[in-house]
């Protein structure tokens, strides 16, 4: 299953990637209040000197599952996400990520790219486009729905959530 979420921000791709995507205060608010996970935590973080950066995080988020999804997945999952910034080619900076759940991650793929397209001045589409297959004889294509519709809300939570956040921190518009 493949699919692509697009939101409006109120900044622009560069002070996005260089005072917003990494700031610790802005992810654990994030995380925490606006989408109201259970746990984060940034595991490991580097930023080589050619500009790339890496970050590895997990998270619990809460979940509200149909009773046959929490068949399978219990009633609560947290998972590890690997990014890593590039900062060269099409539609660059760009964010890739894999996750890996707590659950079933020898049964499921998650792959992610995001970034940042300017809209106007002090505007910004962020455009994320998701791989998910889950291998599960007859449940795999209902924990595949699930998982996009839960990424659906999360990313438009997110979205509401950061802009917000540039409001209240001066950065709207930059």
């Amino acid at each position: 299953m493949k699919f692509t979420i697009r939101h409006p921000y109120a900044i622009e791709p560069e002070p996005f990637w260089r005072e917003v995507f990494f700031d610790h205060d802005y992810n654990e608010k994030l995380y925490k209040k606006g989408l109201e996970f259970e746990a984060f935590d940034i595991v490991e973080e580097t930023s080589p000197p050619d500009g790339r950066k890496t970050r590895k995080v997990r998270v619990t988020p809460k979940i509200d599952a149909p009773a046959a999804i929490r068949k399978v997945l219990g009633d609560s999952v947290s998972y590890v996400e690997e990014g890593r910034l590039e900062v060269s080619g099409p539609n660059t900076p760009k964010w890739f990520s894999k996750v890996l759940p707590s659950k079933l991650a020898d049964k499921t793929t998650i792959k992610a790219e995001m970034w940042l397209e300017r809209t106007g001045p002090g505007q910004s589409d962020r455009v994320a486009e998701f791989e998910i297959e889950v291998k599960m004889f007859g449940v795999g294509g209902m924990v595949e729905k699930f998982l996009e519709k839960t990424m659906r809300e999360s990313y438009q939570k997110a979205a509401e959530y950061t802009n917000q956040w540039l409001r209240a921190n001066g950065k709207a518009g930059s």
